[in-house]
């Protein structure tokens, strides 16, 4: 049981136990200063939502429901990666010699992972062939940590042709990943559609 809930909730209480959570390792493992600006965010929202509280049901029950549910919410996001690190981290290869692998090469691990059964992981592995296939023919620049959102965004932005199949590309990885469902091979099919489209279209970015 969180100790919250195990005493009188008070509002400096509340926040020094979301600041003790968020203040744990696994929370800065790449820490910088977009992370540090999201736990600062969730913890005013927390004032927000103390205050609200407080507002409409002084020290009454729903009071302490409310922000026993606010702050459940923000630590079970936190621990299942829903926060910035954890959106980078799905497409961050870690593996020895990461940096090299090819676009060829995520498609040929994500045709190897499709044929086991394992959708999710080959739709990741589709999407980072997107990603490379993107940066080899320089319409985005080599850069790790963006999140799914981000690279249809700026390839969109670039290559006007290309927006449908890349946000179709980044939904559908966003939704295996995050969604918490799982893949199908209609899922994976969609990807590795939008990647062949993709490759064959002509990458002229705006600014050529």
């Amino acid at each position: 049981m969180l100790p919250f809930l195990q005493d009188p909730v008070t509002r400096d209480g509340a926040r020094e136990e979301a600041e003790r959570e968020l203040r744990k390792s696994i929370y800065h493992v790449r820490d910088e200063p977009p992370v540090q600006r999201f736990i600062n965010w969730l913890l005013e929202r927390l004032d927000d939502a103390f205050e609200a509280a407080i507002n409409v049901t002084p020290g009454g029950l729903p009071s302490l429901v409310v922000l026993a549910v606010v702050i459940v919410a923000i630590v079970v996001a936190l621990r299942l990666g829903l926060g910035p690190t954890g959106l980078r981290d799905a497409l961050t290869d870690r593996r020895k010699g990461a940096a090299a692998t090819s676009a060829a090469e995520y498609r040929a691990e994500a045709e190897r992972l499709a044929a086991a059964g394992d959708f999710k992981e080959a739709v990741r592995a589709r999407f980072r062939a997107v990603i490379r296939e993107l940066e080899e023919r320089a319409v985005l620049d080599p850069r790790p940590g963006r999140t799914a959102g981000e690279i249809a965004r700026e390839g969109s932005a670039a290559v006007p042709g290309i927006a449908v199949d890349l946000r179709d590309a980044a939904t559908t990885f966003d939704q295996v990943w995050y969604g918490r469902r799982d893949a199908t091979d209609a899922d994976y099919a969609r990807v590795r559609e939008a990647d062949d489209r993709i490759r064959n279209a002509r990458l002229t970015t705006v600014a050529t």
